[in-house]
C-alpha cells in the first residue's frame, strides 16, 4: 500500500464513503424517530427512511469493501467471527414480514450488529476517517434538535416517566456518545487562537458530552454518567499528555477539583441530584442475572441461544415477550446478552480479536489516532458491564473502525504532523 492510498482517496471513492455513511446516518437518526413514541413521524414511515439510509449503505460499501487486511491473526479471526455470526443468526431467525422488518431494521435485536465487523473491509485510510470524523458532528447537532424537541418529556420530573428515560438513553447512545471519538482525536481538530487550543469544533464537541452527563444526572442513569465521564477522563489523559501547558492544567484541574469540593460540602445538595443520590448504590441487575443463570443449560454458556433466544425471567415487566409468559430476550449487562445469543465462544472471539488491537494501539504506535483508537475499545470492553453489548450504532461501528487502524502497521506508523494535515485539507 503506498503512502497515498493511506492518505487520500480517488473522488468516485470519495462519493462512495459519502453514500455510505450519509446513509448510516439516516438508518440511525430514522431508527431513533421510529423508537420515540412522541416522535412526530409514524413508525412506519421512520422505517421507510431507514430501507433508504440501508440501501445508501450497500451502494457505498459495495464498491468500497476489500478482503483485505494487514495482519495474518486478524484476518483469521475475522473469518471465524464472521462465520460463526452466522451461526447465531441462523439459529431461530424467522422469515415473515415483520421477523425481516426487524432483521434488517432494529439495531438491537436484528442482525446487524453481528455482521458490523465488515467495516473493517472500507479503505483503512486518513481521507475515510476525516469523513468519520464529519458524521460525528453530524449525528451531535441532530442530539441538539432532539434536545431541543423533546425538552418538555427530558425535563419531565416525574422519575418513574420510562418515555423520558428512554429518550435520554436512547438520544445519549445514538447520537451523543459517539462524539467522545472525536474528543479523543482532538488534537487533528485544534486551532490555537480558540480556547485552551481546542477549536471551536472541540468545544462543540465538549458541550455534547456536558449535555449528555447533565440529563444522565437528571434521569440518574448510572451507567450513563460513568460512560460519560470515563471518556471525558481519557480526553483529559490525552489533552494533558498533547499539551505543552501541562504544568497549568494540572494546576487550574487542583483550584477545580479543591473549590468544587469546598463548595459541595457547603451547600445544600442541588435537587436534581437528589434522585440519584437515592438510587446510589441500588442492585437492579443481580435479580434479573440469577433468573438468566437459572434458565442457562450448559451447551447455552458455550453457543448461546442463537438470535432469539430469551431466558425466562418474572420478576420484571418483559416489554419483548408478546405472549406475556415471562420470558426476555435482553439483558441490560452486556457481556451477559452476548453470552445469551452466541455463548462464551461468542465473547472469547471478541476479545481475541479486541485486546491485541488495544495493546498494538497504546504501546506500538507514533501517533494520537491510534492511541484513540485503542483506547475507544477499551473502553467499549470496559462498558460491557453497564451498556447492552453488540448493538448497531455508531459506538460499535467505531469499535470495529478503531480495530483496522491498530492492526495497521501503517497506520500506527504515520505521525501526527501528517494526518493532521490531511484530515484539515
Amino acid at each position: 500500500m503506498s503512502i497515498d492510498n493511506l492518505l487520500t482517496l480517488t473522488k468516485q471513492h470519495e462519493t462512495s464513503i459519502g453514500f455510505f455513511w450519509y446513509g448510516f446516518a439516516i438508518y440511525i437518526l430514522f431508527f431513533f424517530l421510529a423508537s420515540t413514541e412522541s416522535s412526530f413521524l409514524s413508525p412506519a414511515s421512520c422505517q421507510g427512511f431507514q430501507i433508504i439510509g440501508f440501501g445508501l449503505m450497500g451502494l457505498g460499501g459495495v464498491g468500497l469493501m476489500k478482503f483485505k487486511f494487514d495482519n495474518g491473526y486478524l484476518k483469521t479471526l475475522f473469518i471465524i467471527n464472521l462465520l460463526y455470526a452466522f451461526t447465531i443468526v441462523l439459529r431461530g431467525s424467522e422469515y415473515d414480514k415483520d421477523a425481516l422488518k426487524q432483521m434488517f431494521l432494529d439495531i438491537t435485536f436484528g442482525i446487524l450488529p453481528y455482521f458490523a465487523s465488515v467495516v473493517m473491509l472500507l479503505p483503512r485510510n486518513i481521507a475515510h476517517y476525516k469523513k468519520i470524523f464529519f458524521v460525528l458532528l453530524v449525528l451531535s447537532f441532530f442530539f441538539l434538535v432532539g434536545v431541543v424537541m423533546f425538552f418538555d418529556i427530558l425535563r419531565d420530573y416525574d422519575r418513574l416517566n420510562l418515555i423520558s428515560q428512554g429518550l435520554v438513553e436512547n438520544l445519549s447512545t445514538l447520537l451523543s456518545l459517539p462524539i467522545g471519538f472525536y474528543l479523543l482525536n482532538y488534537v487533528y481538530h485544534t486551532d490555537k487562537k480558540a480556547l485552551l487550543g481546542l477549536g471551536i469544533k472541540n468545544l462543540f464537541a465538549l458541550f455534547i458530552i456536558l449535555v449528555t452527563i447533565y440529563f444522565a444526572i437528571f434521569r440518574a442513569r448510572r451507567g450513563l454518567i460513568f460512560m460519560c465521564g470515563s471518556t471525558l477522563a481519557c480526553f483529559a489523559m490525552i489533552y494533558i499528555i498533547s499539551t505543552k501547558r501541562t504544568m497549568l492544567i494540572i494546576g487550574m484541574a487542583v483550584i477545580f477539583i479543591a473549590g468544587g469540593s469546598y463548595y459541595l460540602t457547603n451547600v445544600k445538595t442541588p435537587a436534581m441530584l437528589n434522585y440519584l443520590i437515592d438510587r446510589g448504590d441500588a442492585d437492579t441487575r443481580t435479580g434479573v442475572e440469577v433468573y438468566m443463570y437459572e434458565d442457562m443449560s450448559p451447551v447455552d454458556w458455550v453457543i448461546g441461544k442463537g438470535i432469539k433466544g430469551s431466558y425466562y425471567c418474572p420478576v420484571v415487566d418483559n416489554v419483548n415477550d408478546a405472549e406475556g409468559l415471562g420470558y426476555r430476550d435482553n439483558i441490560e449487562t452486556g457481556y451477559l446478552q452476548i453470552i445469551l445469543k452466541g455463548g462464551i465462544i461468542s465473547l472469547a472471539l471478541l476479545l481475541l480479536i479486541f485486546i491485541p488491537a488495544v495493546y498494538k494501539g497504546f504501546f506500538k504506535s507514533r501517533n494520537i489516532l491510534s492511541k484513540a483508537a485503542a483506547m475507544w475499545i477499551f473502553l467499549w470492553i470496559i462498558y460491557l458491564y453497564p451498556s447492552g453489548g453488540m448493538v448497531f450504532n455508531m459506538n460499535y461501528v467505531l469499535v470495529w473502525i478503531s480495530t483496522g487502524i491498530c492492526y495497521s502497521d501503517k497506520i500506527r506508523d504515520l505521525d501526527d504532523e501528517t494526518i493532521k494535515t490531511h484530515l484539515q485539507a
